[in-house]
């Protein structure tokens, strides 16, 4: 089980990402640079951005009135997951992503 605050959190399944919730990813050397189109106010934000592989995972903590923004190492990142505190979890796959984008 996992708290935060005291409250027992759910166990939320990520949905892939959608067109209200954005995310652009581009490589700046040798980390993926995440960016969220999305409203950061005190009652709807994007909680973190983590950055996931096979063993391992990495994570931004972000907060509201900040921006939707976070770098990752290339070489230990298969997927991005988001969390919204309105909508929920989604997830994109940055190997594709960074391809459709460097060929389309």
């Amino acid at each position: 089980m996992i708290h935060c605050h005291g409250i027992m959190l759910q166990p939320c399944e990520a949905e892939q990402a959608d067109d209200h919730h954005r995310i652009h990813i581009g490589r700046m050397e040798d980390e993926y640079y995440v960016r969220i189109d999305h409203d950061m106010t005190k009652q709807h934000y994007i909680s973190f951005i983590a950055g996931a592989s096979f063993d391992r995972c990495q994570i931004v903590k972000l907060y509201p009135e900040g921006s939707a923004e976070a770098r990752f190492r290339i070489g230990s990142v298969q997927k991005i997951y988001y969390y919204c505190n309105r909508d929920g979890m989604f997830w994109l796959d940055t190997v594709k992503a960074v391809a459709e984008r460097e060929c389309g």
